[in-house]
């Protein structure tokens, strides 16, 4: 019986799993580092998923509902999960990983599921002028993005995003948007034509969501208690459930290498420190952008030379209306992305940025001077929050400053240290003043007026959209891979994850890594070497 090894259980692993399970001839073991949420809060999200939300407990609500923490160098805090902040926490995975003046450290998740507990849940395709550009097309990725989208659950509706940007699937309906977002929508479609003359497209957004289960109780940002947020543990626990992988937790891979078509992979378990090696007939490798560069560069003792990663940098605007809509603390919303602003710079459909827009959320209130939620102040409150919106958006990694790690020899077999840092200057990307520029002059046809003093960029690696490290190219060698994700001199060792990306465009990233992961596996399977 053939078998199959994944290392790790973020969205990378869920799509190279996906494809693996379809196959029932195929034995899969997938070995992880793999914390969870503290097994009190999971009872507190159990309670709250399981009765009636008129009676929740509020003391309940507030333990899982714990507002994102302001981090070093980031534009928007950390978003914890169920009131915990274990995707981010180190157990073990981060430990050696030094950033550089105001890079963020937190750059490899140790949870189950990786960072998708944390995500955004935008799901958008690349555009096929991307894909113009890489060595796989967008035909060729059209059957995988369809297998990613119906694991994930597309919430979406066809509009004019859909011109660079193909629902694919069919989407469930959003719920009912907020009362701001109607306000924009609606003044899009009066000026389409003068905002689209400026290269601007409005759309709404486009979730992993089972939005229609959907009760509007306002914790989309701090954990969903219904789970109906995609997560690529929801994956992995189906296919432990139907026993088609085994699930190994608590094992931290720190060697890569290949004898005699003979992969392996060494671990340390993170509770015991026991180590041990593991064989299969392929390993995938899905620790994440930064995560599997590291694990390569250290199998391959690549120390001291520095290698850069692209990233699609993050910013954070504030926008303003004169309009005044309904108070949005008084309203039922969902608090995810609700639509989305695209500028495209040329175009082509390829230098491209977005912007997702949110309406009101509590962490609004969390990040407002002090004097603006005082009792007497409930007037300029009230009037601000019927006005604000808050976008958070990228531009294109081929636009901004990549990210620049190091890996340094520790005297040890196990992981290198890694030194994690902007490879460039910080401040505004280009694009991202030519976007500003375009949304000044569509500012008074949408009411949408970027605050342009709070308008900032994070610091590096915070996007967590990075990638490219070894990207794919038409042949393997020691610095890029084929399109099965191979490296020169591994034939059964495939990278699944950001790592391989030819490019990371600003558009939305986790479905693409989902989807070409499940492409490799897939091609793998028929591959004879």
């Amino acid at each position: 019986m053939p078998t199959a090894l994944i290392i790790g259980s973020g969205p990378g692993a869920a799509g190279a799993a996906l494809a693996l399970a379809a196959d029932p001839a195929q034995q899969i073991t997938v070995v992880d580092v793999g914390h969870g949420l503290e097994p009190e809060l999971q009872e507190v999200r159990h309670s709250l998923a399981s009765t009636n939300e008129a009676t929740w407990s509020p003391d309940y609500v507030e333990r899982i509902s714990h507002q994102p923490v302001a981090t070093k160098g980031a534009a928007l805090p950390q978003k914890w999960a169920f009131g915990s902040d274990f995707p981010f926490r180190d157990v073990g995975q981060l430990a050696g990983i030094h950033p550089i003046g105001q890079a963020n450290g937190s750059v490899v998740s140790g949870a189950y599921g990786g960072f998708s507990n944390v995500w955004g849940a935008q799901l958008m395709p690349f555009s096929r002028a991307t894909f113009d550009r890489w060595p796989v097309s967008f035909a060729e990725m059209d059957p995988h993005y369809r297998t990613a989208l119906d694991e994930m659950t597309l919430a979406g509706d066809e509009d004019d995003l859909a011109g660079l940007f193909p629902l694919i699937v069919e989407g469930r309906r959003l719920p009912p948007l907020a009362d701001r977002t109607k306000r924009v929508l609606d003044r899009y479609s009066t000026h389409r034509a003068d905002v689209r003359s400026r290269g601007i497209t409005v759309g709404r957004a486009r979730l992993a969501f089972r939005a229609d289960e959907c009760t509007r109780c306002g914790l989309c940002m701090t954990g969903c208690p219904h789970q109906l947020i995609y997560s690529a543990s929801q994956t992995f626990d189906r296919l432990r459930a139907s026993g088609r992988i085994t699930y190994r937790p608590h094992l931290l891979a720190f060697r890569l290498s290949e004898e005699d078509a003979v992969p392996s992979v060494v671990v340390r378990n993170t509770g015991t420190g026991a180590t041990e090696r593991l064989t299969a007939d392929r390993v995938f490798v899905a620790c994440g952008g930064i995560g599997t560069t590291r694990l390569v560069l250290g199998s391959l003792e690549r120390y001291d030379r520095p290698v850069t990663l692209q990233e699609s940098v993050q910013f954070v605007m504030p926008t303003l209306s004169a309009r005044a809509g309904a108070d949005p603390r008084t309203a039922r919303n969902f608090t995810l992305n609700q639509f989305n602003l695209l500028y495209d710079h040329t175009g082509e459909g390829l230098d491209l940025c977005q912007v997702h827009f949110y309406d009101y959320n509590p962490a609004f209130l969390a990040s407002l001077p002090g004097p603006m939620t005082a009792p007497r102040a409930e007037p300029l409150l009230a009037a601000f929050l019927r006005r604000v919106s808050v976008g958070l958006g990228y531009v294109p990694g081929w636009g901004a400053p990549g990210v620049r790690v190091t890996a340094r020899r520790n005297g040890t077999d196990e992981l290198p240290e890694l030194d994690v840092d902007r490879d460039g200057t910080d401040g505004w990307p280009p694009m991202l003043r030519g976007l500003v520029r375009a949304m000044l002059q569509v500012a008074p046809a949408l009411d949408l007026w970027p605050v342009l003093p709070m308008t900032t960029v994070s610091a590096a690696a915070k996007s967590y959209h990075f990638g490219g490290s070894f990207p794919h190219g038409t042949e393997r060698t020691p610095t890029s891979t084929d399109r099965q994700g191979r490296l020169a001199g591994w034939d059964r060792i495939h990278l699944v994850d950001a790592s391989v990306f030819t490019s990371v465009p600003a558009t939305t990233f986790t479905l693409t890594i989902m989807a070409n992961a499940h492409r490799i596996a897939s091609e793998a399977l028929g591959s004879r070497s």
